[in-house]
């Protein structure tokens, strides 16, 4: 009775996967002589221009674990221009009574930059929709698209189930048109800190400048906000401990270290992240102390009493030493001198270097990072097999047929690298800065060296934008701007959650349990989800793919 049971669960699930997958087809909610409203998925970026589909929908529909943020945007096309437009969401609810409230439903503009160069040759120059301002009442102008973005936030508490509620956008000229929201909440959760490491540049000095601030006590009042956003979205920075310093003075060759700022920063913002950037460790920052062997000495020794005291502090583990980036092959001689040095200073600490595996510097390095073009899969996994990591990145470079995080490629691009570090079995994603600001973010978005000798892309280094849209004479106290292609990082994260969950469940599976049909549907989404990654270069790019696989792991995550 009990497996017949277990295979009644399991179909009333995959009725539910059916359900909800046929409903990812977004469409047309309503149009009138104002024009036409629609929903479209938060993996498809709507041009100014897109053309509204020609489906129906009764409802945006959504599935999400608890602790998970998921997104949909509501899109305005109307034939005349239209003013004051609101978007009010509202409170969720179920059939018991459980609420989501509306303050987890939050409505964000989408906005655009002027992409006038593309970043490869194969995407067009145009308004692409990136940055997501805070929302406020609008104009839509007549003929083309105003998109609002709408992320639901399920809180660990939330109880499993359907919730219904409702968005209601509001405008001169079109009266008041509901949105019906249908919302499934699995019975899983996902973790706060993902499991995927992960270390993304941070730049709290471009923030500080942009947004005002000039006393410590401001700066440090942007850094709690920023890492909260990094937070939410399950990113790492290189350093959430900026404008914590620790207190370094010398006398006569003795180090002496003062963590009592740095501590508030271990205390307040570590237990966030799953990595940390160690204070000061690269190899060429000589702290302060100079050059010649007593200096190195004093380096060593500093490197030590970081070490032991994040130790006691239970923080080492998350630590590296990003010794150098992206070293020319006349550099590892440097590299394996400096690695010495730091495995004097203590064993325990992880040296990361941007490269791909290089038989000289084995044992030098604990975390290696290549870039995604330059992976090789043979030597990368023999060095997992030793115990040590391989993450990998995208930068400036590579671009099309490899997925980017450009703002002119397709949401896909970023939401399948997840799925492909998946694949290929990753422990961790780099990237180099989110707030690479040298220009206007809001005005150019081409990313270029400081000598402008080239072109990077539209978006590199900058996957958020500042509070304000020009440098503030006074202390704004606002965290940054995220983009869509900050949300579709998140979201990838969380597939990758999804994944990990999912094959713990099948790795602690035993006996019947493999022979169950639980087990075979729980087997054939994630041959499904590799499926989708054919190579670094070839993988899916239809987002109602990848939503009917991701639901088909969380069903499985359910059955298991």
């Amino acid at each position: 009775m009990k497996s017949v049971a277990v295979i009644l669960a399991i179909l009333l699930l995959a009725l539910c996967v059916s359900a909800l997958a046929q409903s990812t087809n977004w469409g047309v909610v309503s149009q009138g002589k104002w024009g036409v409203l629609w929903t479209q998925s938060p993996l498809v970026k709507v041009m100014k221009g897109s053309p509204a589909p020609a489906t129906r929908v009764s409802a945006a529909r959504l599935s999400l674990a608890r602790n998970e943020y998921e997104a949909f945007q509501i899109v305005l096309t109307p034939k005349t221009a239209l003013a004051n437009v609101k978007v009010v969401p509202h409170t969720l609810t179920a059939a018991n009574g459980a609420k989501i409230g509306a303050w987890n439903v939050t409505a964000r503009n989408v906005g655009y930059v002027n992409c006038t160069t593309p970043s490869s040759p194969d995407v067009k120059p145009g308004w692409y929709p990136d940055p997501l301002p805070e929302h406020v009442p609008f104009s839509a102008p007549a003929g083309q698209n105003s998109a609002v973005w709408i992320t639901v936030y399920a809180p660990p508490d939330t109880a499993p189930g359907e919730y219904r509620g409702t968005v209601d956008v509001v405008g001169s000229g079109m009266g008041k048109v509901v949105v019906p929201v249908s919302v499934r909440v699995w019975s899983f959760a996902l973790p706060s800190v993902s499991k995927l490491r992960t270390a993304y540049g941070n730049d709290p000095g471009s923030a500080a400048t942009y947004q005002g601030a000039t006393t410590i006590e401001q700066k440090r009042k942007l850094q709690d906000l920023y890492n909260l956003d990094f937070f939410k979205h399950r990113v790492s920075p290189y350093r959430p401990y900026a404008f914590y310093d620790i207190g370094i003075k010398t006398s006569d060759g003795t180090v002496s270290l003062d963590f009592t700022d740095f501590d508030v920063a271990i205390q307040k913002y570590f237990p966030m992240f799953n990595s940390y950037e160690l204070p000061r460790f690269g190899m060429w920052d000589d702290v302060g102390f100079g050059k010649g062997p007593d200096a190195e000495r004093m380096k060593i020794d500093y490197m030590r009493e970081v070490a032991e005291h994040l130790a006691d502090k239970g923080q080492i583990a998350k630590g590296y030493d990003y010794i150098t980036d992206e070293p020319p092959a006349e550099q590892y001689d440097a590299i394996v001198q400096a690695a010495k040095d730091v495995r004097l200073a203590d064993q325990r600490i992880k040296i990361l270097l941007t490269k791909k595996v290089e038989d000289k510097l084995i044992g030098s390095v604990d975390i290696w990072v290549p870039i995604l073009s330059d992976y090789d899969e043979q030597s990368s996994k023999a060095r997992q097999a030793k115990g040590e990591e391989v993450w990998w990145y995208s930068c400036c470079a590579p671009k099309h047929p490899y997925p980017a995080y450009f703002i002119d490629y397709p949401a896909m691009d970023l939401r399948m690298f997840h799925w492909m570090t998946w694949r290929y079995g990753l422990n961790g994603i780099l990237y180099w800065n989110t707030m690479y600001w040298q220009d206007n973010p809001w005005e150019i978005p081409m990313s270029q060296p400081p000598d402008r000798s080239t072109q990077w892309g539209n978006g590199d280094g900058h996957l958020l934008y500042p509070a304000t849209r020009t440098t503030s004479s006074s202390f704004v106290a606002k965290g940054p701007v995220d983009s869509i292609r900050w949300e579709t990082i998140r979201d990838g994260i969380e597939d990758w959650d999804y994944f990990r969950i999912l094959q713990d469940k099948m790795n602690a599976a035993k006996g019947s349990k493999k022979a169950s049909p639980a087990y075979a549907a729980a087997r054939d989404a994630m041959n499904q989800v590799n499926g989708c990654i054919r190579s670094r270069t070839d993988y899916c790019t239809d987002p109602a793919k990848a939503e009917a696989i991701r639901l088909k792991v969380a069903a499985a995550i359910q059955g298991m």
